[in-house]
């Protein structure tokens, strides 16, 4: 009995032995220390794998935390360790290498090296062997030594520009003049007319250059201007601690004429970087802020290139990563500067909105919001007092106008003579007697009456209705068309879905409700009073599907895309009868002021009166949409606010006059 009890102690003693040397596999000790290091466990590395002597050569902060620092610093991810031979023999040794390759990704692209891992065999505390590995700083990063550096170096890339129709440069990439304050030399008897100079806060200035890091002979930057204002910046420099140097920046050539159009970029702030916190932004970049600046920003934001290197001990670099700048993209638009430009100079002094599109392609070459504000001061000044001066100005400047959307007033008559004919509803030729300048259909409108402007023709067809602008030939028209027919018909035009434009414009309604509801909310309508909205891009389109002989194309912005139509708004029949009207518009009726000697211009004028109720007073937004019938390549929609005090749409009327002059310089 006694015998066998020492031989089943024997064979657990052997057992024991056998698991104890399975333990002590430097393969599965490898794999175990690969395990931690990806789960960036380095303090069980440090301490149950590594040698004593390389315990004694690196401290744990050399160890673990550098790993840890390094692996932040440089993005690392997607780490992957591959042992590269698993047939060396190992049961004989007390020593051995074991080559492994190792990839990650960092910010500055992959890398990818191999190492040989040394075991060495120590005797544990049970007095048993074990392998444990010989580390080294080439272990963290390719042929890292202990005395190097490791550095990250930036390489920008350029911001895409935004070019015009014609290849103009509307977003560039230029050099202006920055200003700054060197505090060493620079005297607070001068702030109050540095401030002045450069219209900056004497505060701002001063919180500028007291900042915590500036030294004194540091230059600190506190606003730039374009090179057209030397003569500022020259005075500037004649202030003692003012100091000027030329600088890279965003500038606009265009200025105020595109501002709600292109916007601008400016420093991207902590919630953006959180926000975008997967597309690689750093601290110091800018991003876009509105209009297609910010639209765009994908396309147009350049990416930085990164590269990874060691400063040796000597003085010398090594570089391990590298990735290039990738520069953003440039861009063009439909818009064509100069035509833009024009338009915003005859209308620079005014409220409102105009487009102009070509009723062929769907292009549209201008786009304008007044009054406007200069987009390169965003970039040229950083102080807070510029966003909120602008804010607070009552002619909100920063108000984009081509993006809102407006009732259409007697604009409308035009739309309400399509669905019309398009129905066979109406012989245009018909004569309609209206002898009142006031009218209802019946005492169920009680109070509610249509008035006429022109009440000089009592017999009217549908050309003279469009001639004079005749309110209540057109409310009568709206009750004979129907109200199914006619939301039809403007459904049909694009009311009741957002704009097929790649910018972003209020989508146009048929009323708050988006249904008509009532006689007489159908009547106003179809004159223009009604709850009917759009924006202004919108109405040149459906009066651009008119020119078009009734193809109504969709809006396009960018060059890149292909012409394709939108609706089909009518026949050719009725539009090139509805063209011949929209010439007599001008020839006889309300827009005779644009009747020029050089060119057959064409359109319909509209008031929209904006008042609470029927018998008070309000406001009154000003519209003509014209188009010159000898060169047919473009329509022209103006809209001014606040023009009942300046002969309502015919103060517009002048100023499309205007435009279509300076168009030739008449």
């Amino acid at each position: 009995m006694k015998k066998n009890i020492i031989i089943a102690l024997a064979c657990l003693l052997f057992l024991i032995g056998c698991q104890k040397e399975e333990e002590a596999n430097p393969y599965n000790k490898l794999n175990d220390y690969i395990q931690l290091w990806g789960n960036s466990d380095y303090t069980s590395m440090y301490e149950n794998y590594l040698t004593t002597t390389s315990k004694e050569r690196f401290t744990f902060e050399e160890f673990g935390e550098r790993y840890e620092k390094l692996y932040a610093d440089l993005q690392v991810d997607n780490l992957k360790i591959t042992i590269q031979d698993e047939n060396i023999v190992w049961e004989e040794l007390e020593e051995l290498s074991i080559p492994i390759s190792i990839q990650f990704d960092t910010l500055a692209g992959n890398i990818d090296y191999s190492v040989d891992v040394p075991f060495k065999k120590e005797v544990v505390e049970d007095e048993q062997e074990d392998w444990f590995i010989e580390w080294d700083t080439h272990f963290i990063l390719p042929q890292l030594s202990t005395g190097d550096r490791v550095r990250i170096g930036t390489f920008k890339g350029v911001r895409g520009e935004i070019l015009d129709s014609e290849g103009n440069t509307l977003a560039a990439n230029g050099e202006v003049f920055e200003i700054g304050i060197v505090p060493g030399n620079f005297s607070s008897e001068s702030l109050s007319e540095v401030a002045s100079l450069t219209s900056l806060s004497e505060e701002y200035i001063e919180s500028e250059y007291s900042q915590s890091w500036v030294q004194p002979d540091h230059f600190v930057p506190i606003r730039k201007y374009s090179l057209s204002d030397e003569q500022v910046v020259r005075e500037l420099e004649t202030i003692p601690g003012v100091s000027v140097r030329m600088a890279s920046s965003r500038i606009y050539p265009y200025g105020e004429s595109l501002a709600h159009l292109i916007g601008y970029i400016r420093p991207i702030t902590a919630e953006e970087l959180e926000k975008y916190a997967d597309k690689q932004y750093g601290a110091s970049d800018w991003i876009g802020k509105r209009g297609l600046e910010q639209l765009l920003e994908d396309r147009l934001r350049p990416i930085d290139g990164k590269s990874i290197y060691y400063e040796k001990e000597d003085g010398s670099t090594v570089e391990i990563a590298r990735t290039e700048a990738r520069n953003g993209e440039t861009v063009q638009i439909t818009i064509n500067g100069n035509l833009q430009q024009s338009l915003y100079e005859t209308l620079r002094e005014e409220k409102g909105t105009a487009v102009i599109v070509e009723p062929e392609t769907g292009k549209v070459r201008s786009l304008i919001s007044l009054p406007s504000f200069d987009p390169n001061e965003y970039v040229f000044n950083l102080s807070p007092g510029l966003d909120i001066s602008l804010s607070n100005d009552e002619d909100l400047p920063l108000l984009n106008r081509f993006h809102a959307s407006y009732s259409p007033g007697s604009t409308i008559k035009l739309l309400t003579s399509m669905i019309a004919l398009n129905n066979d509803i109406i012989d245009p030729a018909e004569k309609v007697e209206i002898t009142e300048k006031q009218w209802q259909k019946d005492d169920s409108w009680g109070n509610y009456k249509v008035t006429r402007v022109d009440s000089s023709i009592h017999s009217v067809d549908l050309k003279d209705a469009i001639v004079v602008s005749d309110n209540i030939y057109f409310a009568q028209l709206g009750l004979k068309i129907g109200t199914d027919v006619f939301v039809d018909g403007l459904r049909k035009a694009g009311f009741g879905e957002a704009l097929p434009f790649k910018y972003y414009l209020t989508p146009p309604q048929i009323s708050n409700s988006n249904s008509i509801s009532s006689e007489i909310a159908l009547a106003d309508t179809a004159y223009g009073q009604g709850e009917i909205l759009l924006p202004l891009l919108h109405l040149a389109n459906i009066y651009g599907g008119i020119v078009n002989n009734g193809n109504m194309m969709k809006p396009l912005l960018f060059e890149e895309e292909a012409s394709e139509i939108w609706t089909e708004l009518t026949s050719e029949e009725h539009a090139k009868q509805l063209q011949q009207y929209l010439r007599q518009v001008v020839t006889e009726g309300t827009a005779r002021k644009a009747n020029l000697e050089s060119k057959a211009i064409a359109g319909k004028t509209g008031t929209a009166e904006i008042k609470r109720e029927q018998g008070t007073v309000g406001t009154e937004n000003g519209i003509f949409v014209s188009y010159d019938q000898q060169q047919p390549n473009i329509v022209t929609a103006i809209l001014i606010e606040g023009v009942e005090d300046k002969g309502g749409s015919g103060y517009v009327v002048e100023k499309a006059n205007h435009f279509y002059r300076s168009l030739n310089n008449d």
